[in-house]
């Protein structure tokens, strides 16, 4: 997918995404938060929401002040909707669901790739078939998802 169709259906998915769900998630993310800074009991998806968190270093001031419009501060990242949708992925590959994911993560990794980096790969396809979703008003196509990563796998 070249950048600016890229770029165009980030805006999009971002809008949508608070339209829908935004409100709640954020606060999901606030008290996942809260909770891993006291070390408390975290649900088992909580765990890998957490994670995520940590793992994004550069938007921790954003789960601390939880600002209205965060992709204000992160250069047009909805960084809400970045660790959802890599929750996704994370959620995909525990419940190896589909299995093409793990096909395609294991064979990256095989070639000594970054983890992060391929899991936003995994995450640019996977919003790919879920934009289309959302702006046609349909469900997802998980078997042409399931397809475009197994053609992926056999590319590398």
């Amino acid at each position: 997918m070249d950048k600016n169709r890229e770029k165009e259906m980030e805006v999009r998915l971002s809008r949508a995404w608070n339209e829908t769900i935004g409100n709640s998630q954020r606060r999901r993310i606030q008290e996942v938060w809260k909770k891993t800074k006291e070390k408390k009991e975290l649900s088992r998806e909580d765990k890998r929401l957490a994670e995520i968190l940590l793992e994004h270093k550069q938007y921790q001031e954003i789960w601390e002040t939880v600002p209205l419009h965060p992709e204000k501060i992160t250069g047009g990242v909805n960084p809400y909707l970045h660790v959802y949708l890599h929750l996704a992925i994370e959620n995909q590959i525990a419940e190896e669901n589909p299995r093409q994911v793990n096909r395609y993560l294991s064979r990256r990794l095989s070639q000594g790739e970054d983890r992060h980096t391929i899991i936003h790969d995994i995450v640019s396809v996977f919003s790919e078939y879920l934009f289309d979703a959302l702006r046609y008003r349909k469900p997802f196509d998980r078997l042409k998802y399931a397809q475009r990563l197994a053609e992926m796998s056999e590319m590398l």
